[in-house]
């Protein structure tokens, strides 16, 4: 928006238009940036050396930039310990007492993250109409370290989103999060402990069988089709399984992305496959596609007695185990 050379004393000024709060940067070299806060109508000063320009400065007359800055050391000290316990870490490979130094480093480094982690989120819970909130959320503490967990820190997310939805609808940063908690939410919808989407589709008979009619069984949901190999294969197994495990209170309810009837039905004629078979034949064009946002297969969901989703994603080989820890009854 504006640039400018500091003058003997150091000092420069910056002028630029906004018509709404929103995130910007000030730099001394692109790589080394301060970040800021800028609402209309805001005059402000940041104080800072050219050595430590972007992590030991002061914002005055911004009260968002404030919380930036204050998010920005508390992230810096956290870091500062994180590499203090990374070097100890590193220096005590190979010594005799290594794996309880290595115990020790490890609950330390949890207890530095959860205390950063606690900090972050009195920061979102005491400033929620503050654009702040959103950065805290994307906070790194290296690579692959978030500070928040989409799926266990959901609730942060959508609490941010609606609160900064309402004040600045036309914030990109704030359509772009919003965006993202909908995506977010659209798959936890489908994680371990969520009810199962209802499917109501029909059988080998043409009538209409409901996923929940099966409510009271254990149910192992399978989404495959006779043209794909790598669902044929793994249907061997599950008829296997089906067969080893009769008289047991699980049930398929298997679900065909098939384009033709004939060849639905030749397959789990021949092949002698068991439990409830279901198609609308409408190949990926089938509302469960996007329902269960399936996009390759097979697909295995395991479902307890109320419909809910113990897990998914899983393989032929792991359900036994699985089941013996949800309690199945078996003959």
């Amino acid at each position: 928006m504006d640039s400018a050379l500091p003058d003997k004393s150091g000092r420069y000024e910056l002028e630029g238009y906004v018509t709404q709060p929103d995130f910007f940067i000030v730099y001394r070299q692109p790589q080394r940036y301060i970040n800021l806060v800028i609402h209309p109508g805001d005059h402000f000063r940041v104080i800072t050396d050219a050595t430590t320009f972007d992590y030991n400065y002061l914002v005055e007359g911004s009260k968002d930039s404030r919380l930036i800055q204050k998010m920005v050391n508390m992230q810096t000290r956290t870091l500062e310990k994180i590499t203090e316990i990374s070097t100890e870490y590193e220096n005590s490979r190979g010594s005799k007492d290594f794996d309880k130094i290595k115990a020790r480093i490890d609950h330390t480094y949890d207890q530095i993250v959860a205390e950063h982690k606690l900090f972050s989120i009195g920061l979102i819970e005491g400033n929620r109409e503050s654009l702040v909130g959103l950065m805290a959320l994307y906070q790194q503490l290296g690579r692959n370290a978030p500070v928040f967990d989409y799926k266990k820190d959901f609730k942060y997310y959508e609490m941010v989103d609606s609160n900064l939805s309402r004040l600045f609808p036309r914030s990109e940063a704030v359509i772009d999060l919003n965006r993202k908690v909908t995506e977010l939410r659209e798959l936890l919808r489908l994680e371990a402990g969520s009810p199962a989407p209802e499917i109501s589709l029909p059988d080998r008979q043409g009538n209409i069988v409901p996923l929940s009619s099966l409510k009271g069984k254990n149910v192992l949901l399978i989404f495959w089709a006779s043209w794909s190999s790598q669902s044929l294969a793994e249907m061997n197994k599950l008829t296997a399984l089906y067969t080893k495990l009769a008289g047991s209170d699980l049930e398929y309810y298997q679900v065909s992305l098939d384009r033709t009837r004939e060849s639905w039905l030749n397959v789990t004629e021949q092949r002698k496959i068991q439990g409830v078979h279901v198609s609308d034949l409408k190949y990926w064009d089938s509302p469960v596609v996007s329902l269960y946002h399936i996009e390759q297969l097979p697909v295995l969901y395991l479902l307890d007695k109320q419909g809910v989703i113990v897990r998914k994603d899983l393989k032929t080989e792991e359900i036994q185990e699985i089941l013996a820890g949800i309690g199945m009854k078996s003959k």
